[in-house]
Order: C-alpha cells, then structure tokens, then sequence
C-alpha cells in the first residue's frame, strides 16, 4: 500500500529562544554565536523550501554542533534526512530532538512518520499517540495514525482518528481516502462476517437492497426488500425503505400500501404518519393524508417537512388559511433548502387564490430569490467538479421554472 500524504511545509511558527546556554564554538563570542545559529535556521528552512535538501543537511549539522542542546536543531535535521530519506539518522535526531524538549511540537509526528517508513508499526503508532496528546487537533498527525492502524491491519482502529481527522480538515483529499478506504475495510468485514453467520439473512437482502438505492437502481433495490420482507415480515423499517423505492419509481399506489403495512406494525409513529400521509397528498387524495399528517405535525412538535405537506393538503381541500400557516412554518424551519423552494410556490398559488396579490408576489419572489441561490451553488458546486475531474465533458441540468408539485416534492424525512 502507498503511504504518500505530504509532510506538511509549514508544520510550525519558529520561535528563536535566547541561547544564553551556548558555549564558545571555534572562538565565537556567545553573541555571535546565537546570531550564526539563527542565521543557519533561517538559511536552512530556506533551502528545505527550495528543495536543496542536502544544502538544508549541513545547515543543521552546523546549527548542532553551536547549539547541541536546541531541540530545535535535531529536529530540523531530523526533516531534513527524513527528506532525503535516511530514515536511521532521521529517527536518531528527531529522538535526540525530544530528548531535549519531549514537548516539541511536530518532533513526535515526524518520529512516528519515520517508523512507519522504516516498517516499525508499534512505535509509530506510539510517536503519533504522543503526539496527538499534546496537539489533540493536529489533523495530519491524526491522518497518519489512522494509516499506521492501517497499515497494521486494524481498519477498525483507523476509523476513530481519521474521522477526528476529517472533522479538522474537511477539504484534505489525502484524509478523506484514507478514511474511506478504512470504513470500507470496516464495512467489507462486517458484512463478511453477517453472510459467514447467515448468508440467507434478511439483513443480507437489505445490504443489496441499499447498494441498488444508492445507484438509483430502484427495481433491483424493490426486488431485494420484497425478499427481505419475505424473512423478515414484522421489521417495520423495511417497509419503510421499500415504500420510499416505490417513491422514487414512480409507483405511489404501491408506496401507499407498503407505508400502511408500516404503520399498522408501528402505529402512531410519527415518520409512518408521513411516509403514508405524504404519499396520499401526492396522489391528491388530500382527504385521506391530511389527518394523518395533522397527527405527525402534532407529535414532532416543531416544523418539518410534514408541514409542507400538510399545507399542501389543506390547500387542496381549500382551507387556506391554516395551510399558509403550515407552509410559512415549513419554509422558515430550513430556510435556503428544497423544503422552503416548494413552500414559497405553493404560498403564492395559495395567497392567490385568497385574493391577496401582494404575499403572492412576495411568495413568489422569494422563491425566485431562493432559486437563483440554489442555482449559482449548483453551477459552482459543477465547476469545483470539473475542476477535480479535469477533462470530464459534464452538462448541467436546466433548472426548471418551478419545482414539481407532483412526482418530485421534497422528500426530506423530518
């Protein structure tokens, strides 16, 4: 496996400390001794910096034999070798560097970087743990713990610090593939130990049934929850997964049934009370989804995207008045999302049809504002694409005019 996330180039400020410790070196009064010794730093992160690592070598070397007790010198030195690869001498200065200062800061991440290099797994897990307990947010020390457990064959050890790792620096390729491939590692285990237990299982069906969904295949994904079911009749939450297939295929007379099964094994279940309340304002029998979402709203007890379609409903059944209520109280619960996008239309069918031209307009036109918004984030989050996947001809959808009422309402789930 290739281990080749970068060592940072600016891993730390340079704090340069009075040497009032140094002795005499070849003559030079304490002064300008210090003052050389400051120099040679200077000169050697200058010349790391332009890539003249072994320039940068002998700077070092230097900066030890005036001050042999700055921890700052071997550790310097220590990159430097580590640079050119001489990971013995590499891991003798970094060690002699926290000799001098067990605190200095990047000397224990640079030490376990080169144990892992040298194949010494425990103490570079060892090095970068000591690390992180003096810089619990050091990202790229975290980063290269969770690829030492990697290495070690421990995914499952990998997984904690790369997440930690994540969190810290979320636009850092190197972290994420690190952690995807351990939560990969994580879930290829336990589902090879599921199928070793039971390779009927219904949970197996699922595991199918979810990798299908997620490819937007959704016949296959239906075909596998029915099989899930089938073993597995009472597990209300695959009727749940598979209604929400029936959704997205289009078949909401089927979505419909299968979310009553779920209600009936799990009555008075908030999310129930949607899936199928919701599914009933879609195929406009607004009469049969309405109580049914009165009852959801009442139970979540705070906005949601059960109050869009409540509205919805109230507004097909022509009580409009309480469906503005709903509508304004779906779009102001998640403002900048797809919720608001449909609420803002269907405020201003809804206001127009109560004789009240000026909240429709201003109905409508946050709904343009907020399309305009949802549209420049798209066309920028396409070219942060293409810019990752240079080369690559992609097209971007055209926006519509106004989102579907019917097949494609927001299916957030509160």
């Amino acid at each position: 496996m290739s281990h080749d996330a970068p060592v940072s180039a600016a891993r730390r400020p340079r704090a340069i400390i009075a040497l009032t410790f140094l002795t005499v070196f070849v003559g030079l009064p304490a002064k300008a001794q210090q003052d050389r010794v400051e120099t040679d730093l200077r000169l050697g992160a200058e010349a790391m910096h332009r890539g003249k690592i072994d320039e940068a070598e002998t700077l070092f070397r230097e900066v030890i034999q005036l001050a042999p007790q700055l921890a700052d010198g071997y550790l310097d030195l220590g990159l430097a070798q580590l640079k050119q690869g001489k990971l013995a001498d590499a891991a003798d200065s970094l060690e002699d560097a926290l000799q001098r200062n067990p605190k200095a800061t990047g000397a224990s991440m640079f030490l376990g970087i080169t144990y892992f290099q040298m194949n010494r797994l425990d103490q570079a897990r060892a090095a970068l743990q000591q690390e992180i307990s003096l810089s619990p947010d050091n990202a790229e020390a975290l980063m290269w713990l969770g690829i030492t457990e990697l290495a070690a064959g421990n995914p499952e050890r990998a997984v904690g610090p790369l997440d930690r790792a994540a969190e810290l620096s979320p636009k850092d390729i190197n972290i994420l593939d690190y952690r995807g491939r351990a939560h990969l590692l994580v879930s290829k285990d336990s589902y090879a130990r599921m199928y070793a237990l039971d390779p009927n299982s219904w949970r197996m069906h699922r595991l199918s049934a979810q990798i299908f969904a997620e490819s937007n295949q959704h016949k296959d994904a239906i075909r596998e929850y029915q099989a899930a079911i089938k073993l597995a009749p009472k597990q209300a939450d695959l009727y749940e997964e598979l209604g929400d297939e029936y959704r997205k295929d289009g078949s909401l007379d089927l979505a419909a049934a299968t979310y009553k099964n779920e209600l009936e094994l799990t009555p008075h279940n908030a999310v129930a009370l949607y899936d199928l309340g919701s599914v009933f304002v879609d195929e406009g029998k607004a009469q049969d989804g309405v109580p049914l979402l009165k009852e959801a709203v009442q139970i979540f007890a705070k906005p949601t995207v059960a109050d869009y379609y409540l509205g919805r409903g109230l507004a097909d059944l022509g009580q409009y008045a309480e469906a503005v209520d709903h509508l304004e109280k779906a779009a102001a619960s998640s403002p900048e999302s797809e919720v608001a996008l449909h609420s803002y239309y269907k405020l201003s069918q809804v206001y127009h049809k109560m004789q009240r031209p000026g909240d429709a307009r201003d109905a409508l036109a946050r709904f343009q504002k907020l399309q305009e918004q949802r549209s420049k984030q798209g066309a920028q989050q396409l070219a942060d694409w293409k810019k990752m996947n240079s080369g690559a001809a992609v097209e971007a959808p055209a926006p519509d005019s106004a989102p579907s009422q019917g097949k494609s309402p927001p299916r957030d789930k509160p």
